[in-house]
């Protein structure tokens, strides 16, 4: 055999496991769709392409820690584990012996946190999946608004922001959670670089390089697939009714860092509401609360009401909070759509709350008794389509004029 064919072979066995390990996870996953409704399945198979193309580009992509950039973890196409409809997430490749400097400026997110992520290894090892963290209300800016964080494994003389990796470290994950959709102006000439090393040369690519690459995906593809699907199973005999996420499989996975949250999945049907009291911890640095399909996955977030945060939910005045989830309109604030489906989850995040964890009170009602038994604010139709039109706003500002680590100032904030 000479060079070629057992390079050539390598590549075609590495091709076919990949496939393999895709259509194995892939159709077992369709089997347990939670519902028998046609949208549940539709969507199951979108999220399992979804998944591929995820793991897929994470294992294979933006992998030279020498040359390392921000680039979407999480969007509007790349859903998994109850992603944030407010959120913005981005990624970059670090290790655990280097020193790197992430520099940009603050923009508007409400909440900011800058999180390690840990190797498979690592996890295997007994660590969590993300380790050290920062989040915004411990990040020091500059009068002019702009940041420098440190990643290392010791502190670098003079920093004043930084995070402590670990021989595991493999990843640096930054979320921005914006709190209002007329407010959303992501951090700009956003970018990371490698003090220790500085820029290299890249290297060819070699077979035996994305050989491994692709098992390392199918690997992910068959642990997360089933992982995140579990969740939504393990609460079919317990719906319309949270518990916290501790201990569950997205928490495990690394849900929520420098929180917890806690979850339910609803049932309703598309003249009922679901409404869910609760009241928020203190202290508590942010909150969200967020409702998704039966996949973990995030609603159309340009286009439905999906999800609101501490800044503009309407609180009562004794600091409680009424969220009212349905498919029609109750005509009232805090409401949460169903977007079609008669199935989902929901998720309420609590931030730095020191071990907070209240756990809403939910009830099913009509949809049209929602406005008569709880005093939540009227809204007219044309307040909602004038809130629509912000969440298509919202979208754009933090995905269509988005400019990463390409060094180019965004238009001026107001």
């Amino acid at each position: 055999m000479t060079d070629w064919d057992g390079r050539l072979e390598e590549a075609s066995t590495a091709w076919s496991s990949w496939c393999r390990a895709v259509e194995s996870a892939g159709i077992d996953a369709l089997s347990k769709t939670i519902t028998s409704d046609e949208i549940d399945l539709a969507e199951g198979l979108r999220h399992l392409a979804r998944m591929a193309r995820l793991t897929l580009f994470s294992a294979t992509e933006n992998r030279s820690t020498s040359n390392p950039y921000f680039w979407p973890a999480l969007d509007p196409h790349l859903k998994m584990g109850g992603d944030n409809p407010q959120g913005l997430y981005l990624s970059a490749p670090v290790n655990g012996t280097d020193t790197f400097r992430i520099s940009g400026t603050c923009g508007s997110a409400r909440w900011v946190s800058c999180i390690l992520g840990r190797s498979p290894e690592g996890v295997q090892a007994g660590l969590t999946p993300f380790g050290n963290a920062i989040f915004r209300p411990d990040i020091v800016a500059g009068p002019d608004d702009t940041f420098e964080i440190f990643v290392a494994p010791e502190r670098p003389q003079g920093a004043v922001n930084w995070v402590e990796s670990d021989q595991w470290t493999v990843s640096v994950l930054l979320r921005q959670f914006f709190g209002t959709p007329d407010d959303v102006h992501p951090m700009e000439r956003l970018e990371i670089e490698n003090v220790s090393s500085g820029s290299q040369t890249t290297v060819p690519l070699r077979t035996d390089d994305i050989a491994g690459q692709l098992a390392r995906a199918a690997a992910t593809f068959s642990i997360l697939v089933p992982l995140m699907q579990s969740e939504m199973i393990e609460k079919a005999s317990a719906k319309n009714y949270f518990v916290t996420d501790i201990g569950d499989p997205t928490s495990i996975s690394g849900g929520v860092p420098g929180g917890n949250a806690v979850t339910a999945r609803w049932a309703l049907e598309p003249d009922e509401a679901l409404v869910v009291e609760v009241t928020p911890p203190t202290p508590c640095g942010y909150w969200d609360v967020q409702v998704g399909n039966g996949w973990y996955e995030s609603f159309d977030y340009r286009n439905v009401f999906s999800g609101f945060t501490c800044d503009n939910a309407h609180v009562n005045d004794d600091g409680s909070v009424a969220i009212v989830v349905a498919e029609r309109d109750p005509g009232t604030a805090n409401w949460l759509e169903t977007a079609h489906h008669r199935e989902g989850h929901m998720a309420i995040r609590w931030q730095l709350s020191e071990g907070h964890l209240p756990i809403p009170h939910c009830t099913v009602v009509r949809v049209t008794e929602v406005a008569e038994r709880w005093a939540l604010p009227p809204v007219s139709p044309e307040q909602r389509a004038l809130e629509r039109r912000k969440l298509v706003q919202s979208f754009d500002a933090r995905f269509g004029q988005r400019r990463v680590s390409q060094g180019e100032p965004g238009e001026p904030r107001p």
